[in-house]
């Protein structure tokens, strides 16, 4: 069997010639594994599974294993190299349950709630146990007669116009000043309180 193609035939159309005929070659001779190709004086190139009679010039012997499938590997698209893929799912971090946050917020918010009680509670207290004047939150002053059914005071003494003149106390202002403060502080604790409650209720509801 054997194939021809012209020098005047176009290198590309010579090369599909070539790979067609082979391909026909092969196809034909499914048993042979060597075939020849040579050009003859006319500048025609052959080819076939026998070698040429009588030809002075060169040829070219070519060895086919059948066996052997020249398909090639499927073309796969690759992803553009600045595209970024999304990571898969199990590798981003799992977000915290909406259930475990509703009862963080609560447990937050009670706390804060107990915490503003229990200043309530010491400032009430702190008020309640203000009690008389310390020793240095009282001042003496001159008053009248003893009034009437109350307990005779000592050191007494007549005064220009022949009235009894006694000496008195009674409570300073720094004693006030003291009880304002605890007063100030209790009202301060009670509106921690109410605002406390208000986010409470704002918070689990």
């Amino acid at each position: 069997m054997r194939f021809t193609s012209s020098r005047s035939t176009s290198r590309a159309v010579l090369r599909r010639a070539a790979i067609a005929a082979c391909g026909l070659l092969f196809a034909a001779a499914a048993g042979a594994t060597t075939f020849y190709k040579w050009t003859d004086a006319g500048g025609n190139v052959h080819y076939s599974d026998t070698p040429p009679k009588g030809h002075v010039g060169q040829v070219t012997r070519i060895e086919v294993d059948p066996g052997v499938q020249t398909v090639a590997p499927p073309i796969v698209d690759k992803p553009a190299p600045d595209r970024a893929l999304p990571p898969p799912a199990e590798s981003l971090p799992a977000g915290p349950d909406i259930l475990t946050q509703r009862r963080q917020t609560r447990a937050k918010l009670e706390a804060n709630l107990d915490a503003a009680r229990a200043r309530l509670d010491a400032a009430q207290k702190a008020l309640s146990e203000a009690g008389d004047p310390q020793p240095d939150e009282w001042q003496y002053t001159v008053g009248g007669p003893p009034a009437a059914g109350s307990l005779p005071r000592v050191n007494c003494h007549a005064g220009v116009d022949g009235k009894l003149i006694c000496p008195g106390r009674v409570p300073s202002e720094s004693y006030y000043t003291r009880v304002q403060q605890l007063e100030e502080a209790v009202k301060r604790a009670q509106a921690e309180v109410d605002a406390a409650e208000v986010a409470y209720r704002k918070g689990v509801d």
